[in-house]
């Protein structure tokens, strides 16, 4: 009895156990068979992945307009140009694109969102002093607007503005408008990306040529200098502008920079009768709506540029006869010499690139002649290199961080250097005839221009024509007589010829 009771447990056991393995086979049977369909699934999602790839974003500069040398019957001579062209930073080289639907000099950029830019007003002819060619020398002021789309490599003419302007500045709201300010109207406007409106908003206190825009932490936008003394601020939430403050010097051509601390930085220029450059500055405190003298620079600039490093430095650069430049430093607040540039410049542009470097492209050199240089300071290394030339010289043009979908096919076909020493003998010929007829009032504007311009002096007190070549931010460049009377001047300021 008890062998039978034994065996039959040890039978229960048998039958338990086979149930026990089979269930554990059955599970494991299940789970292998679960993960291969995970597996094969994940191997099928594996597919889209290199679709991903020609969409990748690179950041390119978006170089337009501003004055060069164009094309006539008679040669090349000065003028405002509409050709375009981008910064490659990976490649390190300018390459040229489809032009502007218009020249323009003296006008304004705003970048909407990463892959676009709005380009607003300006003036299509050179400024030409009235006192040195009394004929049909007015330019045309434009009220037209443009914009670049980086996915497709064109430009696309947008709605007039409601005022035509020139020298206005335009600055991209936190809310994604642009705000346009400054011409001959005191109304300042509102471009609208999701409309593709303008529209007008508040109006300032007097009207400005040559003044400087700085959004605020806030989101409120600083407006100075260009005319008025007093300092306004933009505020989007009700569409006006509130006095903030004023300024010691009445400048034009000065540069505004937000610092990290949310203060304005308010630098060099010259005063608005253009006596000459000055070496002060000014800081803008947003929390108290004041404005107080700052440090003195080390040289007296205008027509500089004045770019943000990621350390909290300011890069102050060019305005003046030679290659100096200087820091702003914010915690000792004093301005330290910096390394020499490649060359001198004004009315260039800096353009701050995503590795923390700084694009300078073009400008006028000494003799106000426009430069096709460019360089890059690297704060790592603390000096300037040379990275190449533009397609094209160029001055007072407009240069814009963007970004671009790979691949880039939009490009043009990279001028041949057949062309560029074609202009060569022309202006062989060209001094003999422009110096001979001088004081005639027929002798070309543009050749003219360029052989009476004088040398940028030391201390920047002199008289030149050169200035209304079209350079909006460079004030080494004075009116072209010093005896200009009252009435003269504001009936140049309603030209723009400052």
């Amino acid at each position: 009895m008890r062998e039978r009771l034994t065996a039959s447990v040890d039978a229960g056991r048998i039958v338990r156990t086979s149930i026990l393995c089979a269930l554990v086979i059955a599970v494991c049977c299940a789970n292998s068979h679960a993960s291969g369909r995970r597996h094969a699934h994940r191997a099928h999602r594996a597919t889209p992945k290199p679709v991903a790839t020609p969409s990748a974003l690179k950041p390119v500069v978006l170089i337009v307009g501003g004055t060069g040398f164009v094309d006539r019957p008679t040669g090349e001579s000065p003028g405002v140009l509409n050709t375009a062209e981008i910064y490659d930073s990976a490649l390190h080289r300018f390459l040229p694109i489809a032009p502007m639907n218009e020249r323009r000099d003296l006008f304004a950029a705003a970048a909407l969102g990463i892959d676009q830019v709005l380009i607003v007003g300006g003036v299509n002819t050179l400024l030409v002093p009235l006192v040195v060619f009394p004929g049909p020398a007015m330019p045309w002021v434009m009220s037209s607007a443009e914009i670049f789309n980086s996915s497709n490599g064109k430009f696309v003419s947008a709605p007039n503005m409601k005022s035509a302007r020139d020298e206005p500045t335009a600055t991209t709201l936190k809310n994604g408008k642009v705000l346009i300010v400054g011409g001959e109207s005191i109304v300042a406007e509102l471009y609208d990306p999701a409309s593709n409106t303008f529209s007008e908003t508040g109006a300032m206190a007097s009207s400005r040529h040559g003044q400087t825009a700085t959004l605020l932490r806030q989101g409120g936008v600083l407006i100075a200098g260009g005319g008025f003394l007093k300092a306004e601020v933009y505020d989007p939430a009700d569409g006006k502008f509130h006095l903030a403050g004023k300024l010691s010097d009445n400048r034009v051509y000065h540069t505004a920079t937000l610092l990290m601390d949310g203060r304005v930085l308010i630098a060099g220029g010259c005063p608005f009768a253009r006596s000459g450059a000055v070496d002060s500055s000014e800081i803008f405190d947003e929390s108290r709506r004041a404005i107080r003298p700052g440090p003195r620079m080390n040289q007296r600039r205008a027509g500089h540029t004045a770019t943000l490093l990621n350390d909290g430095r300011v890069l102050i650069a060019g305005g003046r006869g030679d290659n100096s430049t200087e820091f702003y430093d914010p915690r000792s607040r004093k301005f330290i010499a910096g390394p020499k540039m490649m060359e001198a410049r004004s009315g260039h542009s800096a353009t701050l690139l995503p590795d923390g470097t700084v694009l300078l492209a073009g400008g006028w050199d000494p003799d106000y002649k426009p430069l096709s240089s460019a360089e890059i300071f690297d704060p790592a290394t603390n000096r300037f290199v040379s990275t190449g030339a533009m397609t094209e010289a160029r001055a007072g043009h407009s240069a814009k961080l963007i970004w671009a979908r790979e691949p880039i096919n939009w490009i043009r076909p990279t001028p041949s250097t057949t062309p560029a020493a074609t202009p060569t003998p022309t202006p062989t010929p060209s001094p003999t005839p422009t110096e001979t007829p001088r004081p005639a009032p027929s002798a070309t504007p543009s050749a003219s221009r360029g052989q009476t311009s004088t040398r940028t002096p030391p201390d920047f007190s002199f008289t030149s024509i050169a200035a209304p070549l079209g350079d909006r931010r460079s004030t080494n460049e004075t009116r072209p007589s010093p005896t200009l009377s009252p009435s003269m001047l504001s009936q140049s300021n309603q030209d723009g010829i400052k």
